[in-house]
């Protein structure tokens, strides 16, 4: 099954096609491409990451007002490792880190309960940026929350 037969959120799927318009023959668009008025339905459930090395961080550059509401509140400007992701975030952190590594695209779903007892379900694309065309300084991304038993 190929990545785009497994999205179940029309907003995730313009996403993932806006993102492949982009690249057209190279491994990873640049972040100065994107252009959010171009993804309106995604724009609430948007993230944008950077990527540090030295050690390996992402921190938040913008998150999404779905996002934010849903998650219970901003983390713009937040590293991911400072966050409440969840009693296991390693997951979380060796998919983001094999979408650096290899510039290729990852989604997935699933869901946690967040400290404050509140259970979290989503649907999720990560999608490398590259300014260089050779390695992965950001990351772009949708969260859209599922609802229970979907």
């Amino acid at each position: 099954m190929n990545i785009e037969e497994r999205f179940r959120s029309d907003a995730i799927r313009e996403l993932y096609r806006y993102w492949l318009s982009l690249r057209a023959d190279r491994a990873a668009p640049a972040r100065a491409q994107v252009d959010p008025m171009a993804m309106r339905r995604t724009l609430p459930h948007l993230g944008l990451f950077d990527v540090e090395n030295d050690p390996r961080r992402y921190r938040v550059r913008i998150m999404g007002t779905e996002v934010v509401a849903w998650y219970g509140c901003d983390v713009t400007g937040r590293y991911l490792d400072e966050i409440d992701l969840g009693p296991d975030p390693a997951p979380v952190f060796a998919i983001l880190d094999h979408v650096v590594a290899t510039m290729t695209p990852a989604h997935m779903t699933g869901d946690y309960v967040k400290q404050d007892g509140r259970q979290i379900r989503y649907e999720r694309l990560v999608l490398p940026l590259s300014s260089n065309g050779k390695e992965t300084n950001m990351l772009l991304g949708a969260s859209i929350r599922s609802e229970a038993g979907a």
